[in-house]
């Protein structure tokens, strides 16, 4: 095998690989700022403050610094 056929191999598997792993990280980046929007806008619209948590997924509305309200989000 040449060399240049195995650079061109080499170089097409990273590209892959890299174009990949962007995607992924954009889908995901887009997932989260969605939740967060949905958290903020359509479940604690009333409330004085939110948090969403990303790992847990949990949305939770703030009322004078306590907990007033928490929900699943997807």
């Amino acid at each position: 095998m040449n060399g240049w056929k195995l650079i061109s191999i080499i170089v097409t598997i990273i590209l892959i690989l890299e174009t990949s792993f962007i995607f992924w990280a954009w889908q995901l980046g887009s997932e989260q700022i969605n939740n967060d929007l949905e958290c903020s806008i359509n479940i604690c619209d009333g409330y004085g403050s939110y948090f969403y948590d990303n790992y847990e997924k949990i949305c939770y509305c703030y009322e004078d610094g306590a907990v007033a309200y928490q929900e699943f989000v997807k």
